[in-house]
């Protein structure tokens, strides 16, 4: 049952952070699709850790706030892409 409790714990503190994963990153990239595929990005992060049922409420919302801005500036392929256009200049 402690397993159950737990789950829907996470879920509900996940559910709780959601609007604030995605009002971040709207707010960086003004667009719905991209700023609804970084939040899930930034969720799935958050999701892996360790201390979501046990950090404060002001510490999720610090950590939140972190990956979504870090999901909605990094784009997937974009260390490759900045790597290959630095590489020539070597």
């Amino acid at each position: 049952m402690s397993a159950v409790t737990s789950l829907s714990q996470k879920v509900a503190r996940l559910r709780g952070l959601e609007p604030l994963a995605y009002q971040t990153a709207y707010f960086l990239l003004q667009d719905e699709e991209a700023a609804a595929e970084a939040t899930k990005v930034a969720l799935l992060e958050i999701s892996q850790h360790d201390g979501l049922n046990r950090d404060s409420p002001e510490q999720l919302r610090s950590l939140i706030k972190k990956l979504a801005i870090r999901a909605a500036l990094v784009k997937p392929g974009a260390y490759m892409q900045s790597t290959k256009a630095v590489s020539w200049l070597n």
